[in-house]
This record gives structure tokens, C-alpha cells and sequence, in this order.
């Protein structure tokens, strides 16, 4: 179950996980939760491509008791015995039942911590209470577990899958130009890219305002942002406060990641927090030399300066210093991806992570 907004990480996730157990003996259902009947999320649209089945469930925003009724009704109408929630909406759902004759889990994909409003952090509390009434969480990575024993989870409804990535995928075929066609000319100057929401907790004020350090530091180069959200306007503004139109761009929503990532020389990540972010383990799977954040899951997949660069969070000048350390070293730059691409085969495979959801949802059925 998802309340989803677009096709962000936690909904390549799910759509991952679906399509590998699918054939398995717990095969599943997406239920989507939206607005109205003529509402069809992406997510929902990407999943009836690969051949899982949907169910929506249209009901207004904000706690909603006759929309829990529906949900309650398909479950016991189709004798489900586990529901799996993913986003804090349907996690108080699952949260605010009582007696109930299935077993619950959620995939735990981060929080937005201290980068939130005051509403946010509202829904992260309520989040917080029903997760600790839902039978098992699963942590995207050991920062998340953490994260949840500190809030009071116990630890032994706790158990850590790390994403998985479909990396024996072959990469469609991609013609350059039509990438490039949504920026200007680089001029053969270094691309660095980023894919995320354009939200506070992504840092991408950060890695703007890196952009100045870097041209004095290293010289000509050229960010593309990949995403929407709802700081495009404020992102927008800063761009041209620095007068920066000639070198950042925001390109709004990516579809094809490989493509996107078949453009960049350097992944950049200047999150402030992660779970375990799907556009690092991509850009990772697909060779791209990694500067990001040393947030959440993420020291988790770069393990050694052989794997990619660490940085601490929310500095500009260590984004502009790691990056320009990268682009100086073009032999180091294609052996960090090389070895990124080996971590990502060996350890954040699809096939290892549904293997490890698959022994959670027999367990769970066993127990019911």
C-alpha cells in the first residue's frame, strides 16, 4: 500500500520488490490511496506495465475512517493476510486498527528530521505511534533502525533490508542529443548531475551554492537537477541571485534515470538525510564516480574512498572541494565507478533484497 505523489526512490522500490516476487508464492497487489476516481498515480501506471495488479482507493486527504472501512473490506473480501505499507499515510492506517486478522509491516525509507515545517513533523509524530502498533518495520539501513529504537521502536520488531536495484537490467538504447536537448550546450566542459525531489531535506541549496567555489576551484562545468517538488520556485530565485543561468539547470521530472545518467561525468547527493537513496545505487550500478553526503544508508553503500566520495552534510565548500578532487583524477574517476558498480552488484541486488522480503512475508503468514 502507497499514497504516492509521483515516481520517487521508495516508488522504484515497491515496483522492484513487486516484479520480483510476482512469480513467487507471495505474490502481491499494489493499492494505491488517491484523491479522486480520475486520479491515476505513476506509480500505479508503472506497475500495471510490468503486469502486477491495482486496486485504488479514492478518499479525501487528512484521517479518513470511511476510506480505512474500504481498505478493511477489500482485505477481508480477498483474504490478504499481510499488508505491506510504505509512506507514513498508510502506515497510521495499519497503525490505527485493532483486532485485526492480518499481519502488518512497513518499509521504513527515511525522515525529514530537522529540514521539516511544522505540519511534517506533525505527520512524522503520528507516523512515529502507529509504527510502533504495525507487527514488523523494515529499515532501509542500520541509520534508520537507529533512528527508529531512538523513537522507542523496539528492537526486536525491527529487521534492516538494504534496496535492491534490477542491475542485470541491459540499459536501453539512448540517444544523448535528446537529453541534451532539455539543457543548454555544455561545451565539452564536466556535466555533474543529481536526481531527487526538490525538497529542503535533499540539499540542493547546498550543492548551488557549491557551484561558484567550484568554478574558482576548478573552472568551467555544468549542474543539471533532476526532479520536482515544492522548492523549484526558491531554487529557481537562488539561481539567479547567483547568477548562475549559464550553469545550473533545473530540468523538472526525469523519466528514463539511464539516460539521465548516461549524460553526467560526476553524481553529486547533497541530502541533509536518507534511508537508502535508489538515484545513488543507480548512478552507482550505471559506473557514475559518487560525491554524497555522509547521511542515513549512504556510508552504507560507500564503504571506502574506493567507492565514492564522502562528505559531510549542508557544506558547499566540501561539495566544491570533493568534486573538484574527482574531476582533476579522470583515471580515479573510472575506477571509483567501476568499483561502485561491483558493491551494487554483490550487495543491492533485487534478487537479495526480495529473497530477504520473502523470508519476512513467510514468517509472517505463518504467523497468522
Amino acid at each position: 500500500m502507497v499514497d504516492s505523489a509521483g515516481m520517487y526512490g521508495a516508488e522504484r522500490v515497491i515496483l522492484t520488490l513487486l516484479e520480483e516476487v510476482k512469480s513467487s508464492s507471495y505474490p502481491g497487489i499494489l493499492g494505491c490511496i488517491r484523491e479522486t476516481d480520475a486520479e491515476v498515480p505513476s506509480v500505479a501506471e508503472e506497475a500495471r506495465f510490468i503486469g502486477i495488479p491495482v486496486i485504488y482507493f479514492t478518499m479525501r486527504r487528512g484521517f479518513n475512517p470511511f476510506g480505512i472501512h474500504r481498505i478493511l473490506r477489500f482485505i477481508k473480501e480477498n483474504n490478504i493476510r499481510i499488508v505491506h505499507s510504505h509512506g507514513y499515510k498508510t502506515n497510521i492506517f495499519l497503525g490505527a486498527l485493532f483486532a485485526k486478522k492480518f499481519k502488518t509491516l512497513s518499509t521504513i525509507h527515511g525522515w525529514s528530521k530537522n529540514t521539516a515545517g511544522l505540519k511534517a513533523k506533525l505527520y512524522d509524530f503520528f507516523d512515529v505511534q502507529a509504527l510502533k502498533r504495525i507487527d514488523l518495520l523494515m529499515a532501509v539501513s542500520n541509520g534508520i533502525a537507529k533512528d527508529l529504537i531512538h523513537y522507542g521502536v523496539r528492537s526486536d520488531k525491527i529487521k534492516v533490508v538494504h534496496n535492491g536495484l534490477k542491475i542485470n537490467k541491459i540499459w536501453p538504447h539512448y540517444n544523448p542529443i535528446e537529453m541534451g536537448e532539455k539543457c543548454s550546450e555544455s561545451g565539452g566542459v564536466p556535466i555533474l548531475g543529481t536526481l531527487g525531489r526538490l525538497a529542503r531535506v535533499k540539499g540542493h541549496e547546498n550543492l548551488i551554492r557549491s557551484i561558484p567555489l567550484l568554478l574558482s576551484e576548478f573552472g568551467p562545468c555544468k549542474l543539471v537537477i533532476g526532479g520536482s517538488g515544492s522548492m523549484k520556485c526558491e531554487l529557481d530565485k537562488l539561481i539567479t541571485e547567483l547568477q548562475l543561468e549559464n550553469y545550473v539547470q533545473l530540468i523538472g521530472y526525469v523519466k528514463d534515470v539511464w539516460k539521465f545518467l548516461s549524460m553526467i561525468d560526476v553524481f553529486v547527493l547533497p541530502s541533509l538525510s536518507e534511508g537508502l537513496p535508489m538515484s545513488l545505487l543507480e548512478a552507482m550500478a550505471f559506473g557514475k564516480p559518487v560525491v554524497a553526503s555522509s547521511v542515513g544508508g549512504i556510508p552504507e553503500a560507500i564503504l571506502s574512498p574506493e567507492d565514492g566520495v564522502l562528505i559531510p552534510p549542508g557544506d558547499p565548500m566540501a561539495i566544491a572541494r570533493a568534486v573538484a578532487m574527482v574531476l582533476r583524477q579522470p583515471e580515479k574517476m573510472n575506477s571509483i565507478g567501476t568499483s561502485a558498480r561491483e558493491v551494487v552488484r554483490s550487495r543491492f541486488s533485487a534478487e537479495v533484497m526480495a529473497t530477504k522480503y520473502l523470508e519476512v512475508y513467510k514468517r509472517l503468514s505463518h504467523d497468522t
